[in-house]
């Protein structure tokens, strides 16, 4: 058989395309079957502490934030997912301290997810307790007053509801908060 592999297009092909099956199951669909953590939410626990983060189902008015995220678009221009890449680790970062990678864990409750389409803007899967409320409504309302050269679009009209701002703030505010890995748990309300 791998001698006609060698002489033939079709065989050299349909052996192609059987060893690239093998390789797909192998790799996308045993190690879910296999390591079943990769459907438990995220937990933090230090014997000496107990549990120092969890991750939890969105409240209501997070939920509802994350309604208008989807509706106003951002995880088309944002992402929330940090890559095993350096650069990901060390600009979702924390005063020095780089974020960790992003694991399945950590999307359990996600219903759709919303890892992004592609990063025209910052990733934001650790931006919660990053900035406060104040900055967020500068941001919404003029993103260029904050980041000169930005190219997001300004979204007053969140900033003018103040229900619909509170919500989005309150699930931004979520966003990678279940790890504890920022140094002495600095985080912002």
């Amino acid at each position: 058989m791998l001698r006609k592999a060698d002489t033939s297009a079709t065989w050299a092909a349909i052996i192609s395309l059987v060893l690239f099956f093998i390789g797909g199951i192998l790799t996308t669909v045993v190690p879910p079957l296999v390591d079943t953590t990769w459907a438990k939410p995220f937990e933090n626990a230090d014997p000496a502490k107990g549990p120092t983060g969890k991750l939890t189902p969105l409240n209501e008015l997070q939920l509802q934030g994350r309604q208008i995220y989807i509706r106003e678009g951002c995880w088309y221009c944002h992402t929330q997912q940090t890559r095993t890449l350096l650069a990901d680790t060390k600009r979702s970062g924390w005063k020095g301290v780089d974020s960790p990678v992003s694991t399945p864990d950590e999307f359990v409750y996600d219903d759709p997810h919303l890892f992004g389409t592609k990063r025209t803007g910052p990733d934001l899967s650790r931006v919660g307790g990053k900035y406060d409320e104040q900055w967020h409504r500068t941001h919404f309302r003029n993103p260029r007053d904050l980041v000169p050269g930005s190219i997001m679009p300004p979204y007053p009209w969140l900033v003018e509801d103040a229900a619909e701002f509170k919500a989005i703030v309150a699930y931004m505010q979520t966003l990678g908060r279940a790890k504890d890995w920022r140094p002495d748990n600095d985080y912002e309300e």
